[in-house]
């Protein structure tokens, strides 16, 4: 575990881009426009605003406490008791999540590529080759994602272009006549879409320069606002509002009808559908490797490769839980926001706001000064 290989801030810039872009994209402008209506475009550049002020009081954090995970601090500032139940929380929040990647990358594997394949082959499958990657340190991940977050976003942009000439823009229309209080319910909806970055409570150490983080994590969230704002718009745009709400993936089918004349890719949505399982992937792994980052901390154990295995057989029985994709989505909705608001959003910032007002830590990150124990 301590002999981890450090990751640059282009690494974690690529890690968080990747991480991001999973499922939430391809449901985002359903949920958006059922929260707000035409106005449901606005809500993900205010989303993101709030994203970002996290993750720099979660980057200052890290600041603070210099060479340790937020397992190693988080019972020092708010007492072991707490730390502890916070800390259980997290991990049993990225577990669920996993899970929930897990299922609905095999259910849309299994709906428009392997019909005939089981579900719980598929779950299998995936979790193993997560597995494998998480096995190995976060420099790989990172590694993978400056490879792949090109893949990911170049095409995304590039297949919005034919897209243009099918868009009606009154179908964002009116403007901004969302109730102000129905406006901040749907960004407190909209902010569970941007839920993974997070992480950086754990990968923040990891840091070949720990400083470039809060950087690093602005620019990555803040492209990733863009992309999702830009996504959504031309979803709204092209299918209207109630057809939007009537689709499950609106992204993801807005793909399935661009054509483009005379070029030599004629399934766009086939190309679109590889990247995007890939992106999830991508997703599944980050989550599942900061679970047993999280794990491997509170056993205190200096190596986490045997404790990957045992983890991946209790996500697959938890994937299987739902009975279909509708309750997936149910679930994953309603977790988000009961549990995925409180451990992501709230507890960090409380923390944060504890240890400066305990004067705890190390204001300029410099690992030279102790961080006082509990009850001095």
């Amino acid at each position: 575990m301590d002999n981890q290989e450090k990751i640059t801030s282009n690494q974690l810039m690529a890690i968080m881009i990747s991480l991001l872009i999973g499922i939430g994209i391809m449901s985002l402008p359903r949920t958006v426009t059922e929260a707000a209506g035409p106005d449901g475009w606005l809500l993900v550049p205010a989303g993101g605003v709030i994203v970002i002020i996290t993750s720099v009081i979660i980057s200052k954090l890290g600041l603070l406490f210099p060479g340790k995970t937020v397992v190693e601090y988080a019972g020092d500032v708010i007492t072991k008791p707490l730390g502890l139940i916070f800390l259980l929380g997290l991990f049993v929040y990225f577990v669920i999540f996993c899970a929930f990647e897990a299922r609905v990358l095999a259910e849309v594997t299994k709906q428009f590529l392997l019909d005939r394949t089981p579900t719980e082959a598929l779950v299998i499958t995936i979790l193993l080759a997560c597995a494998y990657l998480v096995r190995q340190d976060i420099a790989t991940i990172g590694r993978m994602g400056e490879m792949l977050v090109p893949v990911f976003v170049i095409p995304t942009f590039l297949f919005l272009l034919p897209v243009i000439p099918q868009m009606d823009l009154t179908n964002l229309l009116p403007f901004m006549r969302t109730p102000p209080l129905k406006f901040l319910t749907g960004i407190g909806t909209t902010v569970t879409s941007f839920l993974g970055f997070e992480t950086l409570l754990l990968f923040h150490p990891f840091m070949a320069r720990p400083r470039d983080a809060t950087k690093a994590m602005v620019t990555s969230l803040a492209a990733v606002t863009f992309m999702y704002t830009l996504v959504v718009i031309a979803t709204m745009a092209t299918f209207g509002m109630v057809g939007v709400q009537r689709i499950i993936w609106p992204a993801f089918s807005m793909y399935r009808v661009i054509t483009v004349p005379g070029a030599f890719i004629e399934n766009v949505h086939g190309v679109m559908m590889a990247i995007w399982v890939v992106a999830v992937y991508t997703t599944l792994a980050v989550f599942f490797f900061a679970a047993v980052i999280l794990l491997s901390r509170l056993l205190g154990l200096k190596e986490h490769s045997f404790i990957v295995l045992p983890l991946a057989f209790l996500i697959y029985f938890l994937a299987l839980v739902p009975g279909n994709i509708s309750q997936v989505y149910s679930y994953l909705d309603a977790f988000s926001v009961y549990m995925g608001v409180p451990l992501c959003f709230i507890l960090p910032v409380f923390i944060f706001i504890v240890a400066r007002v305990r004067g705890m830590g190390d204001e300029r990150g410099k690992g030279h000064e102790k961080y006082p124990k509990k009850g001095t």
